[in-house]
This record gives structure tokens, C-alpha cells and sequence, in this order.
């Protein structure tokens, strides 16, 4: 699976289960997807 994040978006690339199996280990944080995209980016900036 592939993952692609950028400042505003995210896409995931692979089969229905992956995607499935990594959105629900990603839901079991309390992280909110804006708060991760913008994690991610500001982490990529430096």
C-alpha cells in the first residue's frame, strides 16, 4: 500500500483491506486527520 500525503490531502493507494486495516489502526489514535497532514508537512519543511 502507498501512501501519499501532502499539505491538504491524503491518498492512499491499494487494495480495499489495506486501506481498511490501516485507517482503523489510525483511528485508534486521537489524532484527527487535519492535525496529521499538518504534522506531516511541517515535519517535511524542516
Amino acid at each position: 500500500m502507498k501512501t501519499y500525503v501532502s499539505e491538504k490531502h491524503l491518498r492512499m493507494v491499494g487494495k480495499a483491506w489495506e486501506i481498511k486495516a490501516a485507517l482503523r489502526s489510525w483511528s485508534n489514535k486521537e489524532l484527527t486527520l487535519q492535525a496529521y497532514l499538518t504534522k506531516r508537512t511541517n515535519a517535511t519543511r524542516r
